[in-house]
């Protein structure tokens, strides 16, 4: 049997020509991307909603443009047409028109975070106070701690007041771990946070950054605060608050799912954060 000569050889297809260092360096941070939308659809953080079906936010989007303080969790924006309201579940949910169950874009709330994180990291660098607040307790707490035993090591200053109130019918704030919660001093409450979010941002002053939900974040946008708000497709006006350049990122989500389905979000969240330099010896 004769060899082919060398030269003559066609090339190993199981051999490509490796690719330019710079077309890697590109790829990573799109290949992240993809894999933090994967892991919120799977959890259902995002993507098809468990709970909300068209018929239930159209009534919502009804509401909201009514003013009914349900759907405005007290945020005053004065008026808000009903094609505005549905232009910011678009643009920022990725809400679609069809189909009886609504959606989250899950590449939409990547995004959203990937935008939100730079602004712990930069507040936290200058040494500014951040405030966390949650009418989602069930949900949201654990996440909130998580992005609070990050912040620990860096130069930021997280609001803890321990303990306010009583504030209406009874209830109390009370800190977790530095995150503001509802408490009828037996149980940890849901709360959309009409009432109480005045209540706790009187508590807390005026933070350098907000992170929050419901009623704490509509509370934070109406005082003029910058916000991170965490928003399932119910809080349309945050979304709204957001398309009128009020100091808010809106990080889209279904806010009641298990805790451990946010830690995808959380690590994306923290990733910019920095510990504070070793003293010098």
């Amino acid at each position: 049997m004769t060899r082919r000569p060398r030269g003559n050889r066609p090339p190993r297809l199981d051999d490509p020509a490796p690719r330019p260092a710079a077309a890697v360096d590109d790829d990573a941070p799109r290949s992240e991307a993809a894999r933090l939308a994967r892991a919120l659809a799977e959890r259902r953080v995002a993507g098809t909603h468990a709970r909300f079906g068209r018929a239930e936010v159209s009534a919502m989007l009804t509401r909201l443009a009514a003013g009914h303080l349900d759907a405005t969790f007290g945020l005053d924006l004065g008026g808000i047409t009903r094609e505005e309201a549905d232009d910011a579940l678009t643009v920022i949910w990725g809400t679609a028109g069809d189909g009886v169950r609504v959606t989250i874009d899950p590449e939409l709330t990547t995004a959203a975070a990937g935008r939100a994180a730079e602004r712990p990291a930069a507040v936290a660098a200058r040494g500014g106070r951040i405030a966390f607040a949650t009418g989602r307790p069930a949900s949201l707490l654990a996440c909130y701690c998580g992005l609070v035993a990050a912040l620990a090591p860096t130069d930021a200053r997280v609001v803890d007041v321990g303990v306010f109130g009583p504030i209406a019918a009874g209830r109390s704030l009370w800190w977790v771990d530095s995150v503001a919660v509802v408490t009828d001093g037996t149980s940890l409450l849901a709360d959309d946070g009409e009432t109480c979010g005045d209540e706790w941002l009187f508590a807390v002053g005026r933070p350098d950054l907000v992170v929050a939900d419901r009623g704490f974040a509509a509370a934070a946008v109406g005082a003029g605060l910058e916000t991170i708000a965490f928003a399932d497709v119910d809080a349309a006006v945050l979304g709204v608050a957001a398309r009128r350049e009020h100091p808010v990122r809106v990080v889209p989500l279904d806010d009641q799912r298990p805790p451990g389905a946010y830690d995808p979000l959380v690590e994306a969240l923290t990733a910019g954060l920095r510990p504070n330099p070793a003293p010098a010896a």
